[in-house]
């Protein structure tokens, strides 16, 4: 029995699906869109990057330099791209961006407001630098030198989590009036 190749969307399709995420999802990075189109078996990583290429050549879509990689984001012409040729994009992806849209754009705005960043310090220790942002803005940043890698990891993993609770907690104990 010979297997066969997963199947490969035309590239039309592969823009269409990847201007559709970006439409509902608003702006996010190519790691955050890898993560939807590879967990739903949509796109490669290969194929997303040349979609990707070619909307922001044609103006479709606008790359912007992110912390981690690039950020992007849909444009007036993809907009009336997504109007002109929207049916083409499969309805079981339609489906997909209706239904789970809003879970996953949620998550790339958390994931956008907090940032953490793990390195080893030349004591060999751990230091963790934990952001709270806005529009690229810092809010909040708190470094702190702990112990182990596994306990900086384990930090930096809840962080996205708890970083508006953390801010919020940090603001309302310090503005809180001395008795």
């Amino acid at each position: 029995m010979k297997l066969q190749p997963p199947r490969r969307a035309p590239k039309q399709e592969q823009k269409l699906v990847v201007l559709s995420c970006l439409c509902r999802f608003g702006p996010c990075t190519e790691l955050q869109l890898l993560q939807f189109l590879v967990e739903n078996d949509l796109m490669n990583y290969f194929d997303m990057m040349f979609a990707l290429n070619e909307l922001c050549d044609q103006g479709q879509a606008a790359r912007a330099r992110a912390r981690a990689g690039y950020r992007y984001e849909l444009t007036e012409a993809g907009r009336e791209a997504l109007a002109l040729f929207g049916a083409r994009v499969p309805g079981s992806v339609k489906k997909l961006l209706e239904e789970t849209g809003g879970q996953w754009q949620s998550r790339f705005q958390r994931e956008a407001q907090s940032h953490a960043e793990i390195r080893q310090t030349d004591r060999g220790e751990y230091e963790i630098t934990l952001e709270v942002t806005d529009q690229d803005t810092a809010l909040m940043t708190l470094r702190l030198a702990l112990p182990s890698r596994e306990l900086a990891a384990r930090i930096a993993e809840a962080w996205p989590g708890k970083a508006a609770e953390m801010y919020d907690t940090v603001i309302r104990l310090l503005a809180e009036e001395n008795p």
